[in-house]
């Protein structure tokens, strides 16, 4: 059996703090914000704090790997584990994005039409419709955001970004390496534009009376484009290290799991929600 394994050349890494530094990160992150969303704490200490750790552990973690790839420890069957962890990672990312969609579509298509169908004479709150978007009973008073504005711009970066990362990927497989590069450089700066106008997006968010406070309107919008705009955010840090490495010329036609495996995590877990995030949220 031993032999077996040692023909395979299956490189086992040695232990590593960095995922525990990622979790931990993460968990003090998380903790900021509740303890600030309530009041309990009025700075962003614990915040910074998090998001420093986990950056610390991210980018350690994939410094040791490039590591480990550099120096020829890994093997085909080390990238078909690498590959395999992706898809892993993919799907539960969509599974836990798809909950949130799925609890908007439920409250559009069926709770609200279902406490509308009710008794006239009986209403949950003053001025109750079940018409969306509905804000609850104790909601402050907004206005819905459109469709056709920043969010239809964003959705055009993000469908853009995932035809560069396929070009890229094109440039590989066709020995162009000058393609491949300007497709990665096209994919990030399309990515950052797209940070930039969510960003612009919750500043006139705020000004139309959208805020956490505006009941399951609110919370929706924040909590679908909150959870897309982290995971794009990685996303574009992902984008960067490719971007440097291909400048350093790493990646071949028959070495280009990285590449791989980012343009997976773009296009299924960042460009995919995003396009729905627009047609479910916005446009319809």
């Amino acid at each position: 059996m031993s032999e077996m394994r040692s023909d395979r050349h299956y490189y086992v890494p040695p232990p590593s703090h960095y995922p525990v530094t990622i979790n931990l990160g993460l968990f003090i992150l998380a903790l900021g914000f509740a303890l600030r969303i309530n009041a309990i704490v009025s700075g962003v200490v614990p915040i910074l704090a998090g998001i420093s750790l986990a950056l610390y552990g991210a980018f350690g973690w994939v410094e040791k790997i490039l590591c480990e790839d550099e120096s020829g420890n890994y093997h085909p069957w080390e990238d078909r584990s690498f590959r395999i962890g992706m898809a892993y990672f993919i799907f539960s990312e969509v599974a836990f994005f798809g909950a949130f969609l799925l609890a908007l579509m439920y409250v559009r298509a069926f709770s609200l039409p279902e406490l509308a169908s009710m008794d006239p004479h009986f209403t949950l709150w003053p001025d109750f419709k079940g018409t969306w978007p509905s804000g609850g009973p104790k909601s402050q008073a907004f206005t819905p955001l459109g469709a056709w504005g920043l969010p239809a711009v964003n959705a055009i970066l993000i469908l853009a970004s995932a035809v560069s990362l396929i070009w890229a990927r094109k440039g590989l497989s066709t020995a162009n390496r000058g393609q491949m590069v300007a497709g990665l450089a096209i994919a990030f700066s399309l990515g950052v534009a797209f940070l930039f106008q969510q960003a612009m997006e919750y500043r006139h968010a705020a000004e139309l009376g959208v805020t956490l406070a505006s009941g399951v309107y609110g919370t929706n919008f924040y909590m679908l484009t909150g959870v897309h705009g982290v995971h794009l955010l990685a996303g574009i840090i992902m984008l960067a290290v490719l971007l440097l490495r291909a400048f350093h010329g790493n990646f071949k036609a028959e070495s280009h799991v990285g590449l791989d495996l980012v343009s997976w995590y773009w296009n299924f877990a960042v460009a995919i929600p995003g396009l729905l995030v627009f047609v479910y949220f916005y446009w319809l």
